[in-house]
């Protein structure tokens, strides 16, 4: 892909995670995204067939790259430095991408209505699920914690509810306060399914 196109449709990509997690999607419009982006809207259908399309590869777009930046941190040779560095990674990407995560749950809601959002929603669900759930392989093969006996999809699974359910803790009682009291229950708790 050309520099100036990939540009553009990244723009384009950022503009509409902001947008959408300031208004909603109900009330986000397509005029709304491409003057945010700097575009015209013709540009914008010309990248994206329409509203669903757009929200669909912001969501795809997005949750991969929290994703990669997410696991690029967890690693570890004890228990210990394994939930601290999944902590560590959770709170920069808090405080990195606090849209994000407004985003994430006004696609929750609007997937509870439109179908096409509801499944890029659970693909990238099940993306992030396997890549936490590849990191627990990982450090479960290297003998750094111990295998789940509900299953590391499950573990894994649990493990993404914790952190998107303290996000929204966060993002509606403390948004400019990402040192809360939650993370040393959130760490014993991660230790206690981790531990050996």
């Amino acid at each position: 892909m050309p520099k100036s196109r990939e540009q553009k449709i990244n723009r384009i990509l950022q503009a509409s995670l902001k947008i959408l997690s300031a208004k909603g999607y109900e009330n986000a419009t397509i005029a709304d995204i491409a003057k945010a982006a700097n575009v015209s809207r013709g540009i914008l259908h010309y990248y994206f067939s329409d509203k669903e399309d757009l929200v669909s590869k912001v969501l795809a777009s997005s949750s991969s790259n929290l994703v990669q930046d997410s696991l690029k941190g967890v690693k570890g040779n004890s228990v210990e430095e394994v939930v601290d560095n999944m902590i560590d990674a959770f709170k920069k990407n808090l405080q990195k991408n606090p849209d994000f995560y407004a985003f994430l749950f006004e696609m929750w809601c609007a997937g509870r209505r439109n179908k096409k959002i509801k499944k890029e929603l659970n693909n990238c669900s099940r993306k992030v699920v396997g890549a936490i759930k590849e990191s627990l392989e990982i450090a479960t093969a290297k003998g750094v914690i111990e295998p789940s006996p509900h299953g590391s999809s499950e573990t894994a699974a649990a493990l993404l509810a914790l952190s998107d359910g303290i996000a929204f803790q966060l993002l509606n009682n403390h948004p400019e306060n990402i040192d809360v009291k939650y993370w040393l229950p959130i760490r014993t708790m991660m230790l206690s399914v981790l531990k050996k």
